[in-house]
C-alpha cells in the first residue's frame, strides 16, 4: 500500500471516528431530553417483600431472590398548594399490565334515587292524638300546644297540623279507610337520606312484586330518630288507594331527589381507608396524585365531591386500589426502618443483617 493510499484510509477512520462520536452526542442528549420530558429518574432498587434492601442496580433480592423493582425520584410538586400529596410514578408499560384506567372528574345534574320500604299506616295512636288535639285541647291554650307537641313527634308536619285544626277532624284513614279514600304509608328512612327527603316530595309506590304502581306526596317526617332502628319515618299521603291495600300492607317507596348541579366522579374512583376518603388523579408523566377528597351524597354510580378535587381532574377509576398499593410501596421504601442491632453491630442493608 502506497503512502497516499495510507493516508487516506487513514482520514476516512478519523471521520468515521468522529462521525460515531458525534452520533453518541446527539443520541445523549436525546435521551436524556426525553428521560426529563417523559420519565422519572429511578433513585434505587428494592424488594416488594424487603423494603430494607436498596441497591443502585437491577439484581435479585439477597433474602429471597425475587427481582428487584426501580424505585423513582419523587415527582415535582406540579401544584403549591397540594405540596403535601403523597405521589407515586408508574410506568406505561406497567399501567397496561394492571388495568389502570381514568375518566374526568365533571359537573352535571345529580339525582339521587332512594329505595325503600314502608307500610299502609294502622296508627290508632295518632288518631287518638289527633282528637285530643281537635276536641279536647282546642279552647285551652296550655292543652293545646301540648296537643302541638305531641302530633309533631308522631311524625306530623306544621302544614299537616293547620289543615287538621282548619278541618276539624280526625283523620278516618289512621283505622280503617274507606273504599276511595286516601291511605298513609310510613317509609323508613336512614342516615344519610333522612335530611334529603323534604314534605312535598313526589313518591312512587308499588307492591314487591313490582305490579301497580302510584303516586303519592310526602307529608311530614319523623322529627325523633328511632333508637333501635336509627332510622325516622316519612309520611306519605296516597289518593283513592282505600279498599285496595289493607293496613300494615308492606310496599316499595321509590323517591328521586333533585341535588341540582354538582362536581361528581364515580364510585369506583373513590378508596373508603376507614379513617379517610381519597383518590388518585393522573397527572402528566405517569405521576398519580393522591387526593383526600370529602364527598357528599352518592348518586347512581356516581358520588358528589365537595372538595380534594377538581373539575377536569383525571381520576383513576380502574385499578384504583392497585395504584394505591404502589403508593404504599413507595412510601415504605422511602422511610425504611433498620432494625435494632446488639451492642458493637449495626445493620448493613445490602446483607440485611446485624453485622
Amino acid at each position: 500500500m502506497t503512502r497516499r493510499n495510507v493516508g487516506i484510509v487513514g482520514l476516512v477512520i478519523i471521520g468515521l471516528g468522529l462521525l460515531w462520536v458525534g452520533y453518541r452526542e446527539v443520541r445523549s442528549k436525546k435521551l436524556d431530553g426525553m428521560e426529563t420530558k417523559d420519565e422519572a429518574k429511578i433513585s434505587y432498587y428494592t424488594c416488594p417483600m424487603h423494603h430494607q434492601i436498596h441497591a443502585d442496580h437491577p439484581g435479585e433480592c439477597p433474602i429471597c431472590q425475587m427481582k428487584l423493582v426501580p424505585v423513582y425520584e419523587s415527582p415535582p410538586l406540579l401544584d403549591k398548594e397540594r405540596a403535601g400529596e403523597r405521589s407515586v410514578i408508574i410506568s406505561p408499560e406497567r399501567q397496561q399490565l394492571i388495568g389502570v384506567k381514568t375518566e374526568t372528574a365533571q359537573k352535571k345534574q345529580v339525582t339521587k334515587e332512594i329505595r325503600t320500604v314502608g307500610r299502609i299506616a294502622f296508627d290508632p295512636e295518632l288518631a287518638i292524638a289527633q282528637r285530643e288535639f281537635v276536641e279536647i285541647a282546642k279552647d285551652v291554650p296550655a292543652l293545646k300546644s301540648a296537643a302541638m307537641s305531641r302530633l309533631r313527634l308522631l311524625g306530623m308536619g306544621a302544614e299537616e297540623i293547620r289543615a287538621l285544626a282548619k278541618k276539624g277532624r280526625v283523620a278516618d284513614n289512621l283505622y280503617l279507610p274507606e273504599a276511595g279514600e286516601p291511605v298513609w304509608i310510613y317509609a323508613t328512612l336512614y342516615p344519610g337520606e333522612m335530611d334529603l327527603v323534604q314534605p312535598g316530595m313526589s313518591a312512587e309506590i308499588s307492591l314487591p312484586s313490582g305490579s301497580h304502581p302510584w303516586t303519592g306526596t310526602v307529608r311530614g317526617i319523623d322529627p325523633v330518630v328511632d333508637p333501635v332502628t336509627r332510622s325516622v319515618r316519612a309520611r306519605i299521603e296516597v289518593p283513592k288507594l282505600g279498599g285496595v291495600l289493607r293496613p300494615d300492607t308492606y310496599v316499595n317507596v321509590f323517591l328521586k331527589v333533585d341535588l341540582g348541579e354538582a362536581l361528581t366522579i364515580p364510585k369506583s374512583a373513590l378508596i373508603d381507608t376507614g379513617e379517610r376518603k381519597i383518590a388518585y388523579v393522573a397527572q402528566a408523566g405517569g405521576y398519580f396524585a393522591q387526593r383526600e377528597i370529602k364527598m357528599g351524597a352518592e348518586a347512581g354510580e356516581d358520588v358528589v365531591i365537595l372538595d380534594g378535587i377538581q373539575e377536569g381532574e383525571p381520576v383513576v377509576t380502574n385499578a384504583a386500589f392497585l395504584v394505591d398499593s404502589e403508593s404504599r410501596l413507595k412510601a415504605a421504601a422511602d422511610a425504611p426502618s433498620a432494625p435494632s442491632c446488639p451492642e458493637g453491630q449495626k445493620w448493613d442493608v445490602g446483607m440485611a443483617m446485624c453485622m
